[in-house]
Order: structure tokens, then C-alpha cells, then sequence
């Protein structure tokens, strides 16, 4: 796999410093998670609003993260990495990126469901009421911020430098268990197993969109796609968290493997076998944008060389050349004499 640098530029750092930026960065997005987390708690209490925490939770996290992340860029390496903090370049495709992971998804989500839904274990109840729209309305957009603040925590900045510290194969399985041990600790299940597996899949998932594309826009839409289905339309817990507005109120019955209990489908074992197929699918998706934006560009330099051939190939075409052709003039002239032109002499 190429370095992330290679179409983004920047000058090379020392992977030690590569490997000291990762570690700055975790524990600063660390930091920001417990500041925004008590100043979100803070001002929904004192307004009142029901729907706020959430959402100015992700809002305050996603702003520290990228100011940290970008003065941490700033003192190390003068700002040579800038554009690389949000992962999102700005590039014809990127609205067709986050529409294809959006969709990608939502198809996990549906592969995930199907078979409860098939075995007739899976049931939902339509909400209706007056608050239920603004709970949806609420819900959607703090699932699309904290997509996108997880998505630049655990596959942004601090995912490049571990990749240019370590390599693409050993970041992305770093960042997945650190992506899974966060996701579950916040609600961790009795069986934690099925869940972290998951939740270590899902991330090697999400990894792959970003190291095939060089940008978020498609893991940030597969993850919104994937959350949003599973937790406003069908209504069924995510992480544990059951606590968004939806359109349906679901509840998947049956055996762990196939409903995760409790902690909802991120703990069911059939969700591990759909976050592997998911792997092969992102893998063809993306084809086109790996080869357009990982492989090394091709510029032609240099000066024209003109070498002339060696004297035995010239002797040898010389040799090997047809005779000339020789013409033959016929003998009885086709043309008038001078006598004829001028008449006859006397």
C-alpha cells in the first residue's frame, strides 16, 4: 500500500516522531472527549434541552479535536501536514464518495438484520406523537457529527502518522482495537466477546475506505449510513445506546448469535460474517478512486536522448537493402524530332 504522503505532500518525518505525533494525538482526543462530554452536560441542564447533550457533546468534541490536532501538526512539523487534520480534500468525487459509503452502509445494516427478520425475530412498532419528529431530526445530525468526530479521532490524523510510523497493515489494526475497546467500553455487554470482534470489524472496515481513498468522505458516509439505519429507522440499540429518537421502535429476539442481546446487533456473531463481506464489497467500491488517488501519479522528465546506431546494425541494413531499382528507357523515341517540329529542310 503507498504512504498516505504520497499524493497529499508534505516532506517525510522520523517514524519516531510519526509514532510520537499518534500517541499526542489519542490522548488529546482522550482529553477533549471528557471536556466535551462535561461542558455538553452543562449547558443542556441548565436550557433544558432534551435532545442537546448528544449533539453538543459530538459538536465540542469535534471541534477540540481538530484545533488540538492542528496546533499539535503546527508544532512539529511547521504546519507540513495542515490539509491532512480533517482527512476531507476537497475533489470532484468526494459528494459521490460520502453517497456510495452512505450507501454501503446501510446495506451492512440490512445484511445485519435480515436474517432476524427472516426467522421472524425481529419486531417493530411504529412511533407516532408530537416530539417524535424533532427526536429524528435531532438524532440524524448528532449521529453525523459523531461519525465524522470518530472518524477523524480513529482514521484522521492520528491514523496517517501511524500508518507513515508503522505501515498501513499495523496501523489499521491498532486504531480498530482502540476504535472497538472505546465503542463497547461506554456500554460494555455481560459477553463482551461478540461485541469487541464486531466492533474490531467494523473499524478494519472503516480503515480500509480511508487507506483505498486517501479521505474520510467515504468511511464518514458508511459510518453515518450504518448508524442511522440501525438506530432511527429501525430503532435498535447501537453500541449499547438505545437512547435516540427513531421512526420505528425495533426489538430483535432470539439466540446472541443472531440479535446480540441487549447491546443490540454489534454484539451478534452473524454482524462479525457481514463486516467480513463488507471488506471484499469496499474493496471493489473503491477501485476506481484507489487507482486515482493512492498510486503515485506518472511525470515525465527528463532530457530527449537520441542515440545513434552501432556501425555493424547500419553495415547490416545497408546489406540487407533491395537493389535499386534501375528504369529503361525505351529505344524508339516518344517524342518529335527536331526536324519534325520545324518542318521540312530544304
Amino acid at each position: 500500500m503507498a504512504e498516505m504522503t504520497t499524493k497529499t505532500g508534505g516532506d517525510r518525518i522520523p517514524r519516531v516522531l510519526e509514532v510520537t505525533l499518534f500517541v499526542a494525538a489519542m490522548l488529546w482526543s482522550a482529553a477533549s472527549s471528557i471536556a466535551a462530554g462535561k461542558a455538553a452536560a452543562g449547558i443542556a441542564g441548565s436550557l433544558r434541552w432534551t435532545y442537546g447533550q448528544s449533539l453538543l457533546e459530538s459538536l465540542f468534541l469535534l471541534f477540540l479535536v481538530v484545533v488540538g490536532f492542528q496546533a499539535l501538526d503546527f508544532v512539529a512539523t511547521r504546519g507540513a501536514h495542515r490539509r491532512e487534520v480533517m482527512a476531507l480534500p476537497k475533489r470532484k468525487t468526494a459528494g459521490r464518495e460520502w453517497g456510495s459509503g452512505f450507501a454501503l452502509g446501510w446495506g451492512l445494516c440490512l445484511a445485519a438484520v435480515l436474517p432476524a427478520l427472516l426467522l421472524g425475530h425481529f419486531h417493530t412498532v411504529l412511533n407516532r406523537g408530537a416530539g417524535v419528529l424533532p427526536g429524528i431530526l435531532a438524532a440524524v445530525v448528532t449521529l453525523a457529527v459523531a461519525a465524522l468526530a470518530e472518524e477523524v479521532i480513529f482514521r484522521g490524523y492520528a491514523f496517517r502518522r501511524l500508518v507513515n510510523g508503522m505501515g498501513p497493515a499495523w496501523a489499521s489494526v491498532v486504531l480498530s482495537i482502540l476504535f472497538a475497546w472505546v465503542l463497547v467500553g461506554g456500554h460494555p455487554p455481560q459477553s463482551p466477546g461478540w461485541a469487541l470482534t464486531d466492533a474490531f470489524l467494523f473499524g478494519v472496515v472503516l480503515a480500509m475506505c480511508t487507506l483505498r481513498t486517501h479521505g474520510l468522505w467515504v468511511g464518514w458516509g458508511l459510518h453515518f449510513g450504518y448508524r442511522v439505519m440501525m438506530a432511527v429507522v429501525l430503532g435498535l440499540p447501537i453500541g449499547g445506546r438505545s437512547d435516540f429518537g427513531s421512526l420505528m421502535a425495533g426489538n430483535a429476539s432470539g439466540p446472541r448469535w443472531l440479535s446480540g442481546g441487549v447491546f443490540g446487533l454489534d454484539a451478534a456473531g452473524w454482524t462479525a460474517v457481514v463486516m467480513l463481506a463488507g471488506m471484499v464489497v469496499v474493496y471493489r467500491v473503491t477501485k476506481d478512486w484507489a487507482w486515482a488517488y493512492t498510486l503515485p501519479e506518472i511525470v515525465p522528465a527528463g532530457y530527449e536522448v537520441v542515440v545513434a546506431p552501432p556501425p555493424a546494425h547500419v553495415a547490416m541494413e545497408k546489406a540487407a537493402a533491395p537493389p535499386p531499382l534501375v528504369q529503361i528507357l525505351p529505344v524508339t523515341s516518344q517524342s518529335f524530332s527536331v526536324r519534325d517540329e520545324v518542318g521540312p529542310q530544304e
